[in-house]
């Protein structure tokens, strides 16, 4: 299980090639809008990373790592 982390694996889907960067903070969380400024990171939860917008795609409560989707 992943407690607490800064570092995620970011996709890039036009050049498929994967990125480990640092996460600077939650945008947006479908699950609970509270766990924005708690910044909990769930399954689907939009984050902020120094390469961009990220969707996290790995569920970090099970997996043990954090996996995104660059959006932007």
């Amino acid at each position: 299980k992943v407690k607490t982390t800064n570092i995620v694996y970011v996709l890039d889907p036009k050049t498929n090639k994967t990125a480990k960067t640092e996460i600077v903070t939650v945008m947006e969380n479908p699950t609970n809008p509270h766990y924005v400024r708690r910044n909990i990171m769930t399954k689907g939860a939009v984050i902020n990373t120094k390469i961009g917008k990220a969707k996290i795609t790995s569920r970090p409560g099970q997996s043990g790592s954090i996996n995104a989707v660059l959006i932007s």
